[in-house]
């Protein structure tokens, strides 16, 4: 059992009948209609009051996977940079702090994926190849904000997450995020409640083993949570993939892993070698993050979902504020996979810590 729905969600139905659509093609078209009346109701709440970004850890990623297999360069691997982002929203008078994206690098080790790449090639490949950035006590701590402060996390979905060192209490009896739940569909908890062989290689079984059900907070749809923040289902890549969106003064961002690059939301101008030309050759506007296959025709709709949610770039209009969870880097063993385009960290507004509640704001970028 999860706890109730806090006050401070509001559930969006915007996007309900278009989800239920039979037929591809036809899903497709109502979500990317549907989607641009979710996106204006987002807008009309107003901005977030503060963005943070924190890169987490930079580890490598079958090419065929995050690039569908479409890229030319040889490289058996792109590398890729996990990043947490903290947001702070004003609701019912308060500020509520939201972590989106919190992965434990360390804990993110066993998920049999990761697990196999070191049994095959021992553990110096952890080593040689992945880069630990900064740890999530650390980045708070930079930040000046108590992990007490912290009234919620979320993930876009929980391939490789382990929640406990989070959310579940410690030998002390205290959890190191104590006042923390976690935002996660519906989906997801069913996935985790009983994986399929197709599924196990990229979860962590336990992830949330010995969490208290009062500290999970189950959604089963889209919703509003406070000013310029949201949680839309992005089924497809899992099923119960949600996208966080985030306003600042650029507008709309979404964030996800449904795509691992800029250009695979707009691969017609991509630089990477086979992008464009696969875009050209097979009349599709995005490139999936094809690790898993659950749903690939609604992996696709999601993806042109969050085109349509978010802004443009500003100096460069025709590629969209899609921030992904995990975003392809340029990297010397991965020739030819540089991403056309980063955005790096959004940064946006001033922190609010404690009982401050005055906020500049600055531009993101």
């Amino acid at each position: 059992m999860t706890t109730p729905l806090p006050d401070e969600l509001i559930r969006m139905t915007e996007l309900d009948a278009a989800w239920a659509t039979r037929g591809g093609g036809a899903r497709l078209d109502a979500v990317r209609k549907a989607g641009r009346r979710a996106r204006e109701r987002i807008l009309a709440t107003g901005t977030a009051r503060c963005v943070r970004t924190a890169d987490i850890a930079t580890f490598p990623y079958p090419t065929a996977f995050g690039l569908q297999g479409v890229a030319t360069s040889p490289a058996p691997y792109v590398f890729m940079r996990n990043r947490m982002h903290l947001v702070q929203t004003s609701a019912g008078g308060r500020t509520i702090t939201i972590l989106v994206n919190p992965t434990d690098s360390e804990r993110s080790a066993a998920a049999p994926f990761f697990a196999r790449m070191e049994e095959r090639y021992g553990k110096v490949v952890r080593k040689l190849l992945a880069t630990m950035h900064i740890s999530i006590p650390a980045a708070l701590s930079g930040w000046g904000i108590a992990p007490a402060d912290v009234d919620y996390i979320t993930f876009d979905h929980l391939h490789v997450q382990d929640v406990r060192g989070l959310l579940a209490p410690s030998s002390s009896g205290r959890a190191f995020l104590p006042n923390a739940k976690l935002l996660v569909q519906r989906g997801e908890l069913e996935t985790l409640a009983g994986l399929h062989p197709l599924q196990a290689y990229w979860y962590i079984p336990e992830a949330l083993a010995g969490i208290p059900a009062d500290r999970i907070v189950e959604l089963d749809g889209d919703y509003l949570l406070g000013q310029g923040f949201a949680l839309l289902r992005t089924p497809g890549h899992t099923a119960g993939n949600h996208s966080p969106v985030i306003v600042t003064d650029r507008g709309a961002w979404t964030i996800s892993e449904n795509g691992i690059c800029v250009d695979a939301y707009a691969p017609g101008i991509s630089d990477i070698r086979g992008l464009a030309r696969h875009a050209r050759d097979q009349g599709v506007e995005v490139i999936l993050n094809a690790n898993t296959r659950e749903g690939s025709l609604d992996q696709y709709t999601s993806m042109v979902l969050e085109k349509t949610v978010a802004d443009s770039v500003p100096d460069r209009p025709e590629l969209p504020q899609h921030f992904p969870s995990s975003e392809l880097v340029a990297h010397a063993l991965a020739p030819g996979l540089r991403p056309t385009y980063s955005h790096g960290a959004i940064r946006f507004g001033e922190l609010a810590r404690g009982d401050e509640s005055h906020l500049t704001v600055h531009a993101a970028r």
